[in-house]
């Protein structure tokens, strides 16, 4: 896979974020190594594109699904991010916080 499929990759997606307005969300594109806590990763490694989600210290929540094509990649990475805009919802609802702050989820 070469960095110019990749950049295209990344602009899809970005380019879904901002329609879905989630751009206040935590998410990394194609940057295995970034640190960010509470970031859904999508990212390609030895032929395959993976996803996984990290928690506060940035470590790898649950399993990494891995696929063979970006398609199914990218619909499970947005599949993550709605799970993640609905939880926030409810755990503000019913707790009063979350993770980490987004107007997606924060009373005004």
């Amino acid at each position: 896979m070469n960095s110019e499929q990749i950049e295209k990759f990344k602009q899809e997606i970005e380019c879904i974020i901002k329609e879905k307005n989630y751009i206040s969300l935590r998410y990394v594109l194609f940057d295995e190594t970034n640190r960010t806590p509470f970031a859904v990763h999508i990212f390609y490694k030895d032929g395959l594109f993976m996803v996984n989600s990290r928690d506060e210290r940035a470590y790898v929540i649950g399993r990494t699904f891995e696929f063979d094509n970006f398609s199914e990649a990218e619909k499970k990475f947005f599949n993550v991010l709605d799970f993640i805009v609905r939880e926030g919802r409810r755990d503000i609802s019913n707790r009063g916080s979350y993770m980490y702050s987004s107007p997606l989820w924060d009373k005004p």
